[in-house]
């Protein structure tokens, strides 16, 4: 059976895309809000650092694993399994009270990205036909480049005009459409 870049799967690809582009721009989105983390949480420039940190530990430790992961569980249960783990750490996020919480609910936002981000990729080396290859593996890596770009753009606005928290509540909408789109799109 031929391979064929058929809108399912550029769907597919997206919804995956749109977990890992969530997961990197609330990371670099979150680097602006660091003078108003430390004065609402009490918190030292040290600890303030770990927002962001213990995400990046979390994606470092996830990403190496999820080629066991692969090898034992279906595609779209990875997926569902790294958006509600996102989608945890998005509401402990809002809600938290406490520093020690907003960390948790990073690292919960850090597993659904460490899961997000090699899915992507293997969607799109499994199913896209080699002649395609190529430009898909390009599109994958301008969406994590994007949230890059975006992040602080992003948090910086979002910080002005509204609050921190905001950030992750816009989030949710967004991971909403890539777990409708992606039960949907990917097999």
């Amino acid at each position: 059976m031929e391979k064929k870049v058929t809108f399912k799967l550029l769907v597919a690809i997206l919804s995956a895309g749109m977990l890992s582009f969530l997961g990197i721009l609330d990371e670099t989105a979150t680097t602006v809000t660091f003078p108003t983390l430390i004065k609402e949480f009490k918190i030292t420039t040290g600890q303030v650092q770990w927002v962001n940190t213990l995400v990046l530990l979390v994606i470092a430790i996830i990403v190496p694993l999820s080629s066991q992961i692969r090898l034992r569980i279906s595609t779209k249960r990875i997926f569902i399994a790294g958006i509600l783990f996102f989608m945890l750490g998005l509401i402990v996020d809002i809600f938290t009270p406490r520093f020690d919480l907003l960390l948790l609910g990073r690292a919960f936002q850090g597993i659904g990205t460490g899961i997000g981000l090699p899915l992507m990729y293997n969607i799109i080396l499994t199913k896209v036909p080699k002649s395609k290859l190529g430009f898909m593996m390009g599109i994958g890596t301008m969406i994590t480049a994007a949230a890059v770009a975006l992040g602080p753009v992003f948090g910086g606005i979002v910080t002005n005009f509204l609050n921190w928290r905001w950030i992750f509540i816009i989030s949710v909408f967004l991971i909403i459409i890539s777990f409708l789109t992606g039960c949907y799109s990917i097999e």
